[in-house]
């Protein structure tokens, strides 16, 4: 059920619409907010992902590093996060990632936030 402010009631669970599938290409990446949170949305293998867009180890936009493959590369000291699960695959940070639920229906992306 959709209320008025474009959130999705699932199960007790309130998604946020954030982008049209379309919009989020396999192997690329937006920044969206939900709430106060800065999220990073990307495709890969088909399926889209969410976590937090703010590097765990010192404070940087990941939407402006680089995705390759599952790996998401801060731009300002290469920490490696694995976006499907949020953990560190490479420092210096040491911290994972919070993990967004994503749900992709009739062509749009909700993210549970």
């Amino acid at each position: 059920m959709m209320n008025q402010a474009g959130s999705l009631q699932l199960e007790d669970s309130k998604y946020t619409f954030v982008a049209p599938s379309d919009s989020v290409k396999e192997g690329e990446m937006i920044e969206v907010s939900i709430g106060k949170e800065t999220v990073v949305v990307a495709r890969v293998h088909g399926s889209v992902h969410a976590v937090d867009g703010i590097c765990t180890h010192a404070y940087s936009e990941l939407v402006d590093g680089e995705l390759e493959d599952h790996c998401l590369y801060c731009p300002l000291h290469f920490a490696c996060f694995d976006i499907r699960n949020g953990s560190v695959v490479e420092g210096p940070a040491d911290e994972p990632l919070s993990v967004y639920s994503v749900m992709e229906q009739d062509g749009s992306i909700w993210v549970k936030g």
